[in-house]
């Protein structure tokens, strides 16, 4: 078994008939993340051959070849010099410095992987006269009659013009008859044979990395030939002695093509997990499928690899990919079977021709999913931080399984990893349990014991009521309190504050007691109904003559009015007939005019509206007063004004000089000015007003002051 990170820069697991003292380096992973997918491990989608990675990830190098392998000498010194080769996860010996990239990514279909660089073989090749084996390896019992590829990723990490990395790949028996070979050019440089894998082309490659180039042909093998020699030659160069090319080879890969293979998840398209326990009765299924065509590799055109008469077998290994066995009685597309004893493996399809189904060398494999037989949880915790004040939270500390569900008093129900309580009450005291779940659904059960403490709270009940009428809240149980919004409160600090609230309103309070512990609770005022405001529109005096028009201007929905004019006369329409208001004895009369409304809540609201009947309403000034405090004729003003509207009276003396003015008709002359008793005589005065039925009116006329 070999894993390596090549084709569409994946993570491969394959299983290889290779007879030769080379142990590839082999390593699994089973989590790859990506930009912008769910990434999961897969196996090369052919099937045996090479499948050269060099390590992956940070710290997982793989070991130098062995003797034979090749003719340059491994150094594990990152900066080699000419004829040397070492095995590093990026260049540091380079001009720009810290090259972190290598010769073939790790890739999710044409997705790259974040940080998936991998190990690489760094080459520093001399220029020289005569070829030089970069590597060599020779695979038997592959499946003759059968197309391979053959191919490598390459990275010129070299400054120089004067060589590049120009190297021949080449297939070949075993007595050295080259079947087939390939040049790559200058790689780098000109002409450069490169391509783009099979899934990138026609595409061109993502910008986030530096993508590799790759380098490699398709090879049929002629009947009865099982055996060959993959080989990889650094070419001739007549450039001076003193240059080299200093480049990377990764993803040395000659691999069966054949259709593609994919399993998934019937519920989870792109998951690569699925679990089950070990205890239950549901199969672990997977959902598998073949393509039919692919990109060629270095070309827009596609391949067809059907197979004429597919045969199919699940394969599980328990070894991280290593070594796989076949599962039993499992040989559709789809995989549905129950796993008894618990453990963690890897599952893939395997699949060829029907007669060649025994022979791994004709197979190809999918990705693989890894699968989770669980059994019953055994590390596993469930505790709280009681004791908890009510006004705190109560949280839960739940470890050891993969989902969990808790409940206890009140009804109390979680199944997030991290339950809690804000703002817990007394009655959440008491038993909790909780149902721990690993990922594949064996479950274990646990509890814990919870305390909340702090005031035992009352507070008054939620009510209705009318618009603008106020309600009391009250709360018990503490030292202290505090009630929000304060908005429409008298007093947001005491136990008992009175609410005026103009829109329906939560008002919650924090009870505190003598330990410092708090609790809540809450009170809501619903408004009956929206605004309701009586409101009575018409004049404020009433002329012997006149016939008052008083009118409902409300707001609200009303459905009924009440009027009671003070007479001994009601009425209940909206909007009531003109009616006289009269004098009694010719002496000035106020009438308290009442309106009741009701809305549709059955709210009620009352405005008063005082109508004063007046004896006369013919406006003149006195032609004399005697300003001497005995309450009869001490002011100078207009009489009977009651309906003037934007008046203006003025007082000037007999040197024309003004002395006196006001626009309100109750402001009066007192015979003074500027706090001085003004002189017997006589005065003129200046009258400007509007009357009721919207006339300006002036009048002039003179005054004595008598004293």
């Amino acid at each position: 078994m070999v894993a390596f990170k090549g084709i569409f820069g994946l993570q491969y697991t394959v299983k290889m008939t290779i007879r030769s003292p080379l142990r590839l380096y082999l390593f699994i992973t089973g989590f790859i993340y990506c930009f912008a997918c769910n990434a999961q491990p897969v196996t090369i989608p052919w099937g045996a051959g090479i499948n050269m990675a060099f390590g992956k990830g940070a710290s997982n190098p793989g070991p130098p070849l062995p003797p034979g392998r090749t003719e340059f000498i491994y150094s594990t010194d990152s900066c080699i010099i000419s004829g040397q080769y070492s095995i590093v996860n990026k260049a540091t010996c380079t001009v720009p410095n810290t090259l972190k990239e290598d010769a073939g990514h790790t890739f999710l279909d044409i997705v790259p992987m974040a940080g998936e660089l991998g190990y690489m073989m760094v080459v520093n090749a001399a220029a020289s006269p005569v070829p030089k084996i970069l590597y060599v390896d020779t695979i038997r019992n592959v499946c003759t009659n059968k197309t391979f590829l053959f191919s490598m990723g390459i990275h010129n990490f070299g400054t120089s013009s004067c060589m590049y990395p120009n190297l021949t790949m080449s297939v070949e028996t075993l007595s050295g008859q080259v079947l087939q070979s390939f040049q790559t050019g200058n790689a780098g440089g000109s002409p450069d044979n490169y391509a783009w894998y099979p899934g990138f082309w026609p595409f061109p490659p993502p910008a986030i990395v530096k993508f590799p180039k790759y380098y490699g042909f398709y090879l049929t093998l002629p009947p009865g030939q099982t055996t060959v020699v993959a080989k990889i030659s650094v070419n001739p160069s007549g450039a001076n002695s003193s240059c080299s090319a200093l480049f990377a080879v990764d993803n040395i890969m000659f691999t069966t093509m054949g259709p593609k293979l994919s399993i998934a998840l019937p519920n989870s398209v792109g998951g690569w997990l699925t679990g089950s326990c070990f205890q239950g009765n549901t199969p672990v299924k997977l959902d598998g499928s073949t393509g039919s065509q692919q990109f060629s590799f270095g070309a827009a055109t596609f391949i067809s690899p059907d197979f004429v008469n597919p045969a199919f077998q699940w394969q599980r290994s328990i070894d991280g990919g290593f070594n796989w066995q076949d599962v039993p009685g499992q040989t559709n597309t789809n995989l549905s079977y129950h796993f008894s004893i618990s453990d963690t493996f890897f599952v893939r399809l395997r699949a060829s021709e029907a007669a060649e189904i025994n022979e791994i060398g004709c197979s190809v494999v999918s990705n693989v999913i890894k699968v989770q037989v669980d059994g019953l949880p055994t590390d596993f915790s469930f505790t709280s931080n009681s004791p908890v004040c009510e006004d705190g939270d109560l949280k839960f500390t739940l470890d050891g399984g993969a989902s969990y569900v808790v409940r206890g008093p009140n009804n109390y129900f979680d199944n997030t990893p991290f339950p809690h309580v804000y703002n817990p009450a007394l009655s959440n005291t008491g038993w909790y349990y909780a149902d721990i779940k690993s990922y594949g659904g064996c479950s274990a059960k646990d509890s814990t014991y919870v305390q909340i403490v702090g005031p035992d709270i009352k507070v008054s009940p939620s009510q209705a009521i009318c618009y603008g009428k106020p309600a009391q809240l009250s709360a018990s149980g503490g030292v202290t309190y505090l009630w929000t919004p304060s908005t429409g409160l008298n007093d947001a600090s005491i136990a008992t504050p009175l609410a005026n609230p103009v829109v329906t309103t939560k008002y919650k309070v924090k009870v505190t007691d003598n330990t410092g512990c708090g609790a809540f609770g809450t009170v809501t005022i619903s408004l009956r109904d929206s605004l309701l405001k009586a409101i009575v529109n018409g004049p404020s005096f009433a002329c012997p003559t006149d016939i008052v028009l008083l009118k409902d201007s409300s707001a609200g929905v009303i459905t009924s009015w009440y009027w009671d004019f003070d007479d001994g006369q009601i009425a209940s329409i909206k909007d009531p007939s003109p009616r006289p208001f009269l004098t009694l004895n010719n002496i000035l009369k106020d009438y308290r005019v009442k309106l009741i409304v009701t809305d549709t809540a059955g709210c009620i609201d009352t405005a008063l509206k005082v109508v004063t009947a007046v004896p006369n309403c013919y406006i003149d000034v006195p032609n004399a007063f005697t300003p001497n405090n005995d309450g009869i004729n001490d002011y100078l003003y207009p009489i009977n004004a009651y309906k003037a509207s934007s008046l203006r009276f003025r007082v000037f003396n007999r040197g024309g000089q003004l002395i006196f003015e006001t626009r309100d008709r109750n402001f009066r002359w007192d015979g003074s000015f500027r706090g001085e008793p003004q002189s017997p005589g006589t005065y003129i005065w200046m009258l400007e007003y509007i009357d009721s039925i919207n006339q300006k009116i002036s009048l002039k006329g003179t005054a004595v002051l008598i004293r």
